[in-house]
């Protein structure tokens, strides 16, 4: 017998959010990897002893993290989100009668608070902290940048020796206005930029500074947009290190790649083998700085080049180890193609180089408590 949908609803409700987190579900496998009570002990500097009592620092964090493990990044989405997804809400710890915030919460505490103050950075460094106690970390790894889409525009761009204001630009730009008739839309003018020559050294984004115009090469198309680095060990692919550098063409991959080698030594005083990396690290300086950190240079060889270091890569390309480190470098492609199709790293949401670097840090976080979801036991 077919059955019928009942009309009328139950006045009362006994449900708990956890029935409706199942067992095998991702979230469900992260949390606890997540200390709150770490959390709240890191931002207790920033908070004042009296007054109101403030949103609890972790369920922000919670919820901004759970937002990018749904590819969920527009903090108005967020919010609503949070209003209809009850894994979700189990996830930040919101019970059914508590009503989620505004979405100007998240984006005034991070200008008042958390920008400054490297709580992101922390809590990444913590969870490579974690995977070194559990001794899941390789001494092989592998260096790797990807251009980022800035939150910006071409239209945006405009000469150095004419910095406007942006009510100035707007202005400017709707002079330029190339159509064969007026342009009514002040919020996306049309603007012609056949014929001008544009380049970093000569103008400037009035949305993000900080953000340059970048391409790979090739003849490809250049984006408004940021170098992701990133360092990752090759046995499970887990981060050991992220960082974002204003575009500079090659050296903004080589000299960031430095940067993350000596801040891994720092933090966590683990001494790298070798490191892995495409054929744009095949330069003489940065080859040299492999060597006298006495990590053995695993980088792609080219047929140019014919200094000393050169050979001595070239003649490392015949070993075993130089194979398998080859091999293993494509995985940090993996990585960045997971982030940019799943969690929204495809394009920046927030301006600046400190901002983005927060997001930046957010997405290592993330894609760390991944990996050590299905490589630890799940507590009881």
């Amino acid at each position: 017998m077919m059955g019928t949908a009942d009309p009328q609803p139950s006045m009362f409700y006994h449900i708990n959010l956890e029935q409706y987190v199942t067992a095998d579900h991702p979230m469900r496998k992260i949390r606890p990897l997540i200390d709150t009570a770490r959390i709240r002990q890191l931002c207790a500097p920033l908070y004042a002893d009296t007054g109101r009592p403030s949103i609890p620092p972790e369920q922000l964090f919670l919820a901004l993290l759970g937002g990018y493990l749904l590819g969920v990044t527009s903090e108005r989405a967020l919010v609503r989100e949070l209003t209809g997804n009850l894994v979700l809400r189990w996830f930040v710890g919101l019970d059914l009668d508590q009503m989620p915030w505004d979405h100007s919460t998240f984006s005034q505490n991070r200008k008042r608070r958390f920008t400054k103050s490297g709580l992101l950075e922390r809590l990444f460094d913590e969870t490579v902290a974690l995977a070194i106690k559990q001794k899941l970390v390789s001494p092989h790894t592998t260096l790797d940048g990807t251009l980022v889409q800035a939150n910006a525009s071409h239209k945006s761009f405009v000469p150095m020796e004419v910095f406007l204001k942006p009510e100035e630009y707007k202005k400017r730009i709707r002079s330029l206005d190339a159509g064969p008739e007026q342009d009514h839309d002040p919020g996306n003018p049309a603007v012609l930029f056949r014929g001008e020559r544009r380049s970093n050294q000569t103008h400037r984004s009035t949305t993000d500074p900080d953000a340059k115009l970048a391409n790979k090469g090739n003849g490809t198309a250049a984006i408004v947009g940021y170098t992701v680095n990133g360092l990752m060990e090759n046995r499970h692919r887990l981060l050991l290190g992220i960082n974002v550098e204003s575009f500079r063409g090659p050296a903004s991959e080589t000299d960031g790649g430095r940067t993350l080698l000596d801040r891994f030594h720092w933090k966590h005083a683990v001494r790298i083998q070798t490191v892995g990396a495409d054929k744009g690290y095949f330069a003489k300086s940065f080859l040299t700085a492999l060597v006298r950190r006495r990590i053995t240079p695993h980088v792609a060889a080219k047929t140019t080049g014919r200094e000393p270091i050169h050979q001595r890569v070239r003649r490392l390309s015949r070993t075993l180890g130089y194979q398998l480190s080859q091999r293993a470098r494509k995985k940090i492609e993996e990585l960045w193609g997971e982030a940019k199709c799943w969690h929204g790293f495809r394009r920046f949401h927030r301006r600046g180089l400190l901002q983005v670097r927060d997001e930046a840090f957010l997405m290592g976080w993330l894609l760390n408590l991944k990996r050590l979801a299905t490589l630890l036991p799940v507590p009881v």
